[in-house]
């Protein structure tokens, strides 16, 4: 091969290989599969073994270098790193907003948003287009150089295009790591039986601080650019959002949920929408960051001796919080699993006073750990139930094991364990109180029956008093039951009957969720409702027809045979049937109209976009197969889309949406 061939083949590789490197490591959106990428790589080593001059510092194979000597040199910023003020609450933000509403005229500015990521701060240089050093933030003035371990990102580029950029500049950025990586380095830890990071953060910045570059690297570490050091020298650029779009053009790694606001109501809707998918994103981020979009207002606002007056942090709400395990009490299903429940000591988290915690199964407490008197870091998302994190080993003292029970806490029946001992199961031939309870809440749910107004108290108390022991009975149910119960007046009882009446008419995949199959879900029922035409036909179903179906699978299948078995379950039906509910089986739904949604939407929710495509007949689903017709993708799609494109199945992108939703059934 020529040298001028080999030459340009080798440039041509390093931007490839860049290029599918941060589709893959920061949008989580890969072109090409693993083989092809590692194809190119090996090319790319095979051309520098071949021709040893011809290998550049930029390289993606020269990414891990030697092996510091033993500390890390300090370097002092050339433009300190200012820390950014907190806005704690909305009457502190307020008062930010007000105070640039002052200083600017008209009144007529834009803030330019994007999330806080919690991570490492770190200020990378660039000269003549190519990255020459990093330094970690230290105390603002000076730093350490951690260079050598920053170029093993595989997201930050090594040699640029200096098209409108000084001939020297610096980057700020955020170091950070995947909370899936930071799961999976963590496990990797405990199995080694060496110490474990608290926090993904810890664990980026440990990593960073590492003497050998190859440790880090192995860390699957990950960038965004978020500004720079000195704006005046970007003379070619007025915004903030001008300037990232052009370091996103140049392959820099550019946060995708940043935003402009024009408004105060602007501000507080991004706050509110990026709360809600805060818990979604694979990263951590601790709340926003507004900035002032026009460079050429910084001056007139100016900054203090520690932090910039144009821009400021505004916090989420903490998520999680440290409290004491009490005790641990057991809680029986509906399927008859018996879920340990930590009592805790009552914590504040969000807003939300919180004393109790599930740890799952008894696996989950041997993999973190868990005993009562112990310190544990709980966390709330939203209405899911609070789930402990971790446990706070500095604080460990006077513990003491938590051990299985070996009978029913409800119905003192022995117990059986399941899944290879990780779970225990009451094996009561007959339903105890707390499976018939939670059994029958399930029935009534919204994605069930949705019989509006009866609430799980009156479940309780219903049973309790032995007017109910089967879904079935709910529609024997008549006003002299209502008024044998307390503190259930006239209208109520009225409209709790009117309601019982008003379901029974309901659609089959509705009726299929509500039977409360060990999980047979939502998206499963509606499968089931389209591949069997009516409630006899799926009664007489076999083992084999179940697993075909898409969403359903052998796990599901043998338990929703195992359900058909049971004579009480099938004579529960019937008498449903006989009490008059009427099934309502769809016509409008088909096969040929299986869609399935993955990644994040900005103009909708998921249960909004769901919810309108089935109203058009589509029945969505939650997993790619050969079935599939559609896939409905957002941003930060993940493995489904990969999926699709392998089935070549039809994929349609938001902007796609109006148009698909303006369909008639």
């Amino acid at each position: 091969m020529k040298k001028k061939i080999i030459n340009k083949r080798y440039e041509e590789l390093i931007k490839i290989i860049d290029k599918h490197n941060l589709l893959y490591h920061t949008h989580d959106s890969p072109e090409i599969s693993d083989d092809e990428y590692d194809k190119l790589y090996l090319e790319l080593k095979n051309l520098e073994k071949n021709n040893p001059l011809i290998t550049k510092e930029y390289s993606p194979t020269q990414r891990v270098g030697s092996s510091l000597s033993d500390s890390f040199e300090k370097r002092n910023h050339t433009h300190p790193m200012l820390s950014l003020s907190n806005a704690a609450s909305q009457d502190e933000f307020d008062e930010f907003y007000s105070k640039i509403s002052t200083k600017i005229k008209n009144n007529n500015f834009e803030l330019f948003a994007e999330p806080k990521f919690d991570g490492l701060a770190v200020n990378i240089s660039f000269e003549n287009g190519k990255f020459t050093t990093a330094t970690t933030r230290g105390d603002g003035f000076v730093g350490e150089d951690v260079t050598h371990n920053v170029k093993t990102i595989k997201t930050l580029p090594l040699n640029i295009n200096m098209s409108f950029l000084p001939h020297k500049f610096d980057l700020r950025g955020e170091i950070f790591i995947d909370k899936k990586d930071f799961k999976a380095i963590n496990t990797k830890l405990k199995q080694a039986k060496e110490k474990q990071y608290s926090n993904p953060r810890n664990l980026a910045a440990g990593s960073i601080r590492q003497l050998d570059p190859s440790i880090a690297c192995s860390r699957n570490l990950k960038l965004f650019i978020h500004g720079i050091s000195n704006y005046s020298s970007f003379e070619k650029f007025k915004t903030h959002s001008d300037l990232m779009a052009h370091l996103s053009t140049l392959g820099f790694p550019i946060n995708r949920y940043s935003k402009i606001m024009t408004s105060l109501k602007d501000c507080y809707d991004y706050f509110l929408y990026m709360s809600d998918m805060r818990d979604s994103i694979p990263y951590e981020i601790d709340g926003l960051v507004y900035r002032l979009n026009d460079f050429n207002k910084y001056d007139s606002l100016g900054s203090t001796s520690k932090s910039p007056k144009w821009a400021i942090a505004y916090k989420f709400k903490s998520l999680e919080a440290l409290t004491k395990i009490k005790s641990v009490t057991y809680q029986v299903g509906r399927t008859g699993t018996i879920t340990p429940v930590a009592e805790l000591n009552p914590v504040n988290i969000g807003g939300v006073i919180v004393s109790r915690a599930t740890l799952h199964n008894f696996s989950e407490i041997s993999n973190k750990d868990i005993n009562i008197n112990d310190y544990v870091y709980v966390k709330r998302a939203g209405d899911v139930i609070p789930d402990i994190d971790r446990v706070e080993l500095k604080k460990r003292q006077n513990i003491k094991k938590i051990i299985p029970p070996k009978k029913c806490p409800s119905c003192s029946r022995e117990l059986k364990r399941e899944n290879n001992q990780i779970a225990l199961k009451c094996i009561n031939n007959k339903k105890c109180i707390p499976q018939i309870e939670g059994s029958i809440i399930h029935f009534i749910s919204r994605k069930g029956m949705n019989i509006i107004g009866i609430g799980n108290k009156i479940i309780k108390e219903l049973i309790e008093k032995k007017l109910i022991k089967r879904t079935a009975d709910i529609y024997q149910l008549g006003e002299d039951d209502f008024n044998r119960l307390e503190r259930v007046g006239a209208k109520s009882i009225k409209n709790y009957l009117s309601s019982i009446g008003a379901s029974k008419k309901v659609s089959f995949h509705k009726f299929i969720y509500s039977l409360g199959i060990k999980e047979v879900g939502e998206s499963s029922s509606k499968s089931l409702a389209i591949e069997f035409k009516t409630i006899d036909e799926f009664i007489q179903c076999t083992l084999d027809k179940l697993v075909d179906i898409g969403d359903v699978g052998p796990i599901v299948a043998e338990n929703i045979i195992s359900y058909l078995n049971d004579i009480d379950n099938i004579d529960n039906i019937n008498d449903l049937l006989q009490s008059g509910v009427q099934i309502i089986y769809s016509q409008n739904i088909k096969n040929d109209k299986s869609v399935v949604i993955t990644g994040i939407f900005e103009n909708y929710s998921r249960e909004e976009l769901k919810n309108s495509l089935e109203s058009i007949g589509y029945n969505v689903t939650n997993n790619v197969t050969k079935k599939t017709k559609l896939l409905i993708c957002g941003g930060k799609p993940g493995s489904k889309l990969t999926k699709a494109r392998d089935f070549e199945i039809k994929i349609i992108y938001e902007k796609e949406l109006a148009k698909l939703l303006s369909e008639s059934r």
